[in-house]
């Protein structure tokens, strides 16, 4: 093996999905996806000591994060360098612009948290925060908190070798993020998918394969 792959998934993210990735990179790597915890209300920072702790046996290690789990993954590595060898970051979270859905996020998990679940789904859906539909009651409280939290300072700080792989249609993590993301990490390659949207860690298993061992190597 050529060393030890640590994912982070992202909001609402079935672990099944991660299946053929999962499969095509441990036939070179060892693969730990673990499931993100949902036992209380955390920020970033606390999922970034929470992955400290579950990775406390593991030599350095390659770290992935995928849309939240990429602002865990930047926080990680910003508080805890000699615990990464590379990073690599797909469509992820951790640049936060002040925007329209923001604005709109906010208050409604405020106005709806009393009406039936069914209005709720229509609300959130109407403004693309499928995310949010999907999570659990905790995970919402904890999403409303991390919306506030941005990353930039933390990219900055980041000097391990990084790839950032990003989708040219991207209605989540928009191009800008990965772009400004790139800007900010010095240490960073980056790529575009022409065409590829943010789940690219299911739409995209081979291109992803390939690009993950090229850069390892």
């Amino acid at each position: 093996m050529a060393g030890t792959i640590v994912i982070l998934h992202g909001w609402g993210s079935q672990l099944s999905r991660w299946r053929p990735l999962v499969a095509a990179l441990g036939q070179k790597l060892s693969v730990v996806l673990p499931s993100l915890p949902q036992d209380k209300v955390r920020p970033t920072a606390a999922f970034a000591e929470w992955l400290n702790q579950t990775t406390n046996s593991l030599p350095p290690f390659i770290l992935l994060g995928h849309s939240f789990g990429g602002q865990i993954a930047i926080n990680f590595v910003a508080r805890y360098p000699h615990r990464v060898k590379k990073l690599i970051l797909i469509a992820s979270a951790g640049i936060r612009r002040p925007s329209l859905k923001a604005r709109l996020l906010l208050p409604l998990a405020k106005i709806l948290k009393f009406m039936p679940d069914r209005l709720k789904q229509l609300a959130y859906r109407a403004i693309r925060e499928t995310d949010y539909v999907n999570a659990g009651p905790m995970m919402r409280e904890t999403m409303n908190l991390i919306l506030k939290e941005d990353q930039q300072a933390n990219m900055v700080k980041i000097k391990v070798p990084t790839l950032i792989i990003w989708g040219e249609t991207d209605h989540y993590t928009p191009l800008k993020d990965g772009r400004l993301t790139h800007e900010l990490i010095k240490s960073s390659r980056f790529i575009l998918v022409r065409g590829g949207g943010h789940g690219l860690p299911f739409t995209h298993v081979q291109f992803l394969k390939e690009k993950i061992l090229w850069f390892i190597k």
